[in-house]
């Protein structure tokens, strides 16, 4: 019934329950293993990037950009990183790393989290990891040479 709130309207209902299911998955994995099937459609589309939660707004002169999903995307994310310990072998990988990719394009906290998972993917499957090597190489080398 808590992942229900998963596909609730309210993005901060939304966000609790992904911080609730991370949680499930790092302490009890074994209540959620079963229902990743129905779940996974539902993370995976937390973590892509929303322009209508993105606005502008002015403070004195400056013009500032404020993204209301990017707490969202956090959780999202942190659920997948919980996910690659507790239940790897109920993961499509190569599906997994389709979403670890568009991180790499991310906020700089969700593409940390991003390089945690992808060090961890390296070590656990790496050839998956080799199979996406080149699609994975630009937003690396990119977050590598900003100054």
């Amino acid at each position: 019934d808590f992942l229900k709130t998963l596909q609730d309207n309210d993005i901060n209902v939304r966000r609790v329950a992904l911080v609730m299911f991370n949680s499930a998955a790092h302490n009890k994995p074994s209540l959620i293993r079963g229902l990743l099937a129905t779940v996974l459609p539902h993370l995976y589309k937390e973590t892509q990037i929303r322009k209508d939660l993105i606005r502008e707004v002015e403070m004195g002169p400056f013009k500032h950009t404020v993204d209301d999903g990017l707490d969202v995307r956090k959780a999202a994310f942190e659920c997948m990183y919980t996910l690659l310990d507790s239940c790897l072998e109920a993961l499509d990988v190569l599906q997994f790393l389709d979403h670890v990719e568009e991180g790499l394009k991310d906020h700089y906290d969700i593409r940390m989290l991003t390089f945690l998972m992808l060090a961890r993917l390296a070590s656990l499957c790496p050839a998956a990891v080799l199979q996406r090597l080149d699609r994975l190489i630009e937003p690396l080398k990119a977050t590598c040479t900003t100054k």
